[in-house]
């Protein structure tokens, strides 16, 4: 583990601008911003700057911004950008919580980035990036675009009840499970292009629809204790002469235990869970009938498996299972401290975890469990502003590496 990678832990700086309402927001890359208008807050605009340090940008500095209530009460507008000592960039810009009628709701999204220095798994026969453990390693930088337009239909009235929590300390006063369920229509365009070092580039490229049914029974979105969620998605790509035409489902299962208080926390949380994917159009002998290896089953990145990198693993199939020990604990200094206290920071926590996951060519569970490959690590939680920062540090086989993200993993 790198001393950048340390550094960007402890990098976080805040300054924030004084009004009153609340703050909103969602998805790719920031998923916690829709949780958000679910809660009260002492901002309805936020500046974040954030210095850090990863392996493929170096020291990087940037700006989270948002501001609620743009056109509509009850929206909120978010940007994003930073940019890095080698030339790495991330822009990033959504507009969450657009009412369309009493239960309909619309996101917009976007993300354009290049992640300068990274190291991708190239097959070395095809030059696609690899499925499975075939790849050879290669030095690149990395281009990512990615573009979101969700509508999201409530089928449960309770989804709103999350407003109505009593917080003391950034935790609800009687914590117990608050039904919601909702149905998502999402068309999205991802494209990526490695561009390698040695060897050719590799492109990569889907655009189509998805549908996602929400299932969610948390006590406290930004750290439950109790209840479960799950949802089930299904991505379609009718594909064109130059990309695969493809159908792809997933559907993952949470689960969390309340373990109690301890004399050093207030809150241990045990959570569980476990994905599946697979891609039923797949034709193992028809790279015709492949979508790229970014649109396939992937595990490894800051959600799963996350002591490799972003995509390590790829393939038809993908099973993972993982664990996570949560504690809150009682020293909460940082409402003490100069600087920090004239913001709204509740609590950080303490994370360790525990993964399993493979990927194969069939939807088989014997292989899948055959040679799983396992992950450990530990991270730190800061509810900050109603949103939740995540660093990750995650151990494999393989490599070391740190995730700086938001939202918990699952």
């Amino acid at each position: 583990m790198s001393i950048k990678a340390l550094a960007s832990a402890v990098g976080l700086i805040l300054v924030s601008t004084q009004a009153t309402a609340q703050v909103a927001p969602q998805e790719d890359p920031f998923e916690a911003f829709e949780h958000s208008a679910n809660l009260e807050s002492p901002n309805d605009s936020v500046v974040i700057p954030i210095v850090g340090a990863m392996e493929s940008t170096g020291i990087i500095a940037g700006t989270v911004a948002s501001k609620t209530g743009v056109g509509q009460a009850g929206t909120q507008l978010v940007g994003f950008g930073a940019y890095s000592v080698n030339d790495s960039y991330i822009a990033f810009l959504g507009y969450y919580n657009f009412t369309l009628s009493e239960r309909w709701r619309m996101d917009i999204s976007g993300l354009q980035a290049e992640f300068m220095d990274s190291t991708f798994y190239v097959d070395p026969i095809s030059g696609d990036a690899s499925p499975a453990d075939s790849g050879q390693p290669v030095d690149a930088s990395y281009v990512q675009q990615d573009w979101f337009i969700t509508f999201r239909y409530l089928l449960s009235e309770d989804h709103a009840a999350q407003s109505r929590l009593a917080l003391q300390g950034g935790l609800p006063v009687e914590p117990e499970p608050i039904a919601s369920t909702t149905f998502e229509v999402e068309p999205f365009y991802r494209a990526r292009e490695v561009r390698a070092r040695q060897g050719d580039n590799v492109h990569g490229k889907t655009l189509g629809i998805s549908a996602t049914l929400d299932r969610d029974t948390r006590d406290f979105w930004p750290s439950p204790s109790q209840g479960h969620h799950a949802y089930l998605k299904v991505d379609r790509d009718w594909g064109s002469e130059q990309r695969a035409s493809y159908t792809r489902w997933e559907a993952q299962y949470s689960h969390y235990l309340d373990l109690g208080l301890s004399r050093w926390a207030r809150q241990q949380t045990l959570a569980l869970t476990a994905y599946l994917s697979d891609i039923p159009t797949w034709r193992k002998d028809d790279p015709s009938r492949q979508p790229d290896w970014f649109a396939q089953s992937v595990l490894g990145g800051s959600e799963r498996l996350r002591g490799y990198g972003d995509e390590r693993f790829n393939d038809r199939s993908a099973l993972y299972y993982g664990a996570e020990y949560r504690a809150i604990p009682n020293w909460q200094p940082q409402n003490r401290l100069p600087f920090f206290n004239r913001y709204d920071f509740p609590w950080w926590q303490i994370a360790v975890f525990a993964e399993l996951g493979n990927v194969e060519d069939r939807l088989a569970l014997d292989d899948l469990h055959d040679g799983m490959k396992w992950s450990a690590g530990f991270g730190f939680r800061f509810f900050i502003e109603r949103m939740v920062a995540r660093a990750d540090f995650g151990f494999s086989n393989e490599e070391s590496l740190f995730h700086f993200t938001v939202n918990q993993p699952f």
